[in-house]
C-alpha cells in the first residue's frame, strides 16, 4: 500500500517533500474564534488575519491572546490505557490525552491575568520553532484545539534553579481526534510572529473636573501597593493625537446619549489627558459619562503600540 502525501513534486528531485511534523512549541495563542476559508487561502492572508485578531478588543469573540514565548517544554501526556488476555494478547483500550508543561517568563501582574483561564475549556493555536502554526478545522473554519490550561508561579525563589519570574503552564488537550487526526498547519516562517501582539490593559480613570474639562488618567492597575504604573510618558502624546477616535456618551446607568468631545490634549503636570466635552452638550448631560477610547488597531496605527485602553464610566461631577 502506498500513501500519497502530495499531488505535485515540490523539489524537482523526484522526492515528495511536503509532509510536516510538529516542532518545539514557541508560542501558544488562546483563540476562541474561527478563521474562514477566505482568510487562510494563503499564508499571507492567514498571517494578516492573526495579526488583525490580536489587535481586537479583549471583549471581541474573535480576539487572539498571545502568551509569552516558551522557554521550557516538557511532555506531560497521559499514558495509554492497556489491557491483555491471559495468553498474552495486549491492546490499547484508550488512547492517552496529550499534555505539556510549558514555562515562560512573566511577573505577578501577568500571572493574575493568566489565571482567569485556569481550568476553563478554551481553544489554542500552537506556533512552533519551525515557524509553523497548528490548529484544527470545523467544517471549513480554522480553529484552535480544545484544551484546558492551568497557570502557577510567583513563588519565592530558592536560588537552586531558574525560578524567579517563571510562570508554569499545564496544558491538557481534550480531543485526540482533533489534535492528531484533524490537525492542520500553515508555514508562517516568512513572517514576523512578533507582529501577532500581546496587549496590556490600560484602564482610563477619572481624576478631576472643572465644569466640562476633565482630567483622565492612563494607568496600568497592577500589584504595586504604592499605586498604578502611569503610561503617560510612554504613550500619552500618541493617545492624545488620536482624539478623533475617542467618543463619549452620557445618561443614567450605562450611558447611551452621544456627548461630543471638543478636544483631547496632554497635561504634562498631572501626567494625564485633558478631555474637553462640548460645553452645550455637557450642560444638558445627566447621570454618568462614558469615555470610549480608540480601538487597539487604531492605537497601533497611531504608535501607541502593545496596549488596549479600557473605557471608563463615571458619575458626571
Amino acid at each position: 500500500m502506498s500513501l500519497t502525501l502530495c499531488s505535485t513534486n515540490t523539489n524537482n528531485t523526484g522526492e515528495l517533500g511536503c509532509d510536516v511534523s510538529r516542532g518545539v512549541i514557541k508560542k501558544i495563542m488562546v483563540f476562541l474564534g474561527s478563521i474562514g476559508s477566505s482568510d487562510y487561502a494563503s499564508a499571507a492572508l492567514l498571517f494578516a488575519k492573526l495579526v488583525a485578531n490580536s489587535k481586537l478588543s479583549k471583549t471581541d469573540s474573535e480576539k487572539i491572546f498571545v502568551l509569552n514565548e516558551a522557554q521550557d517544554v516538557a511532555d506531560a501526556s497521559e499514558a495509554n490505557k492497556e489491557g491483555s488476555l491471559n495468553l498474552g494478547f495486549k491492546a490499547v483500550l484508550l488512547e492517552g490525552k496529550p499534555g505539556y508543561i510549558v514555562k515562560f517568563f512573566g511577573g505577578a501582574d501577568l500571572l493574575k491575568r493568566l489565571r482567569v483561564f485556569n481550568n476553563k475549556t478554551i481553544r489554542i493555536l500552537e506556533y512552533d520553532a519551525n515557524g509553523v502554526i497548528w490548529g484544527t478545522k470545523s467544517g471549513s473554519d480554522y480553529k484552535g484545539f480544545q484544551a484546558k490550561l492551568f497557570f502557577v508561579g510567583n513563588k519565592v525563589a530558592t536560588g537552586q534553579n531558574v525560578e524567579e519570574g517563571v510562570i508554569t503552564m499545564g496544558l491538557s488537550i481534550l480531543s485526540t481526534s482533533e489534535y492528531f487526526d484533524n490537525a492542520y498547519q500553515a508555514n508562517l516562517s516568512a513572517y514576523n510572529i512578533e507582529d501577532v501582539k500581546a496587549l496590556i490593559d490600560v484602564p482610563l480613570s477619572y481624576i478631576s473636573a472643572v465644569s466640562n474639562v476633565h482630567k483622565i488618567g492612563i494607568k496600568i492597575i497592577g500589584s504595586d501597593i504604592t499605586g498604578p504604573y502611569n503610561t503617560y510618558d510612554s504613550i500619552g502624546a500618541a493617545v492624545a493625537a488620536l482624539s478623533a477616535n475617542f467618543s463619549a456618551k452620557s445618561g443614567a446607568g450605562d450611558p447611551a446619549t452621544s456627548l461630543a468631545i471638543t478636544s483631547i490634549v496632554v497635561d504634562a503636570t498631572l501626567k494625564c489627558l485633558t478631555v474637553t466635552y462640548d460645553n452645550t452638550a455637557y450642560g444638558t448631560a445627566t447621570g454618568n459619562i462614558k469615555l470610549i477610547p480608540p480601538t487597539p488597531a487604531q492605537l497601533d496605527a497611531g504608535n501607541a503600540t502593545g496596549v488596549e485602553l479600557i473605557e471608563v464610566t463615571y458619575p458626571k461631577p
